[in-house]
């Protein structure tokens, strides 16, 4: 049981639930299926998150998710991407 492995995943499980959960409210209210769809990839990648742990808690869980904390943390940090994509503003408009 690696520590470390255990760490990551419930990071990478839980940010992006948290914004997937964001993009499909946003997509909802905005009527854009785009971040619908963003926030359904977010969804699947948490799912993976959440098998990653449950396979560092017991092996007999989620056996084919066992993931390194290399590749693990590569996948934090596109999450991560995504979270500023979500927070930083678009496009600024020039003065007129």
């Amino acid at each position: 049981m690696n520590v470390l492995t255990e760490i990551v995943a419930v990071i990478l499980a839980g940010l992006s639930f948290l914004l997937a959960g964001i993009g499909a409210a946003a997509g909802r209210r905005y009527g854009d299926t785009r971040l619908t769809l963003v926030a359904a990839g977010l969804a699947v990648i948490g799912g993976i998150g959440v098998l990653s742990v449950l396979h560092e808690l017991s092996p007999l869980y989620g056996g084919p998710f066992a993931i390194d904390p290399i590749p693990l943390s590569l996948l934090v940090i596109a999450v991560g991407l995504l979270y500023l994509a979500f927070v930083r503003g678009g496009a600024r408009q020039p003065p007129p």
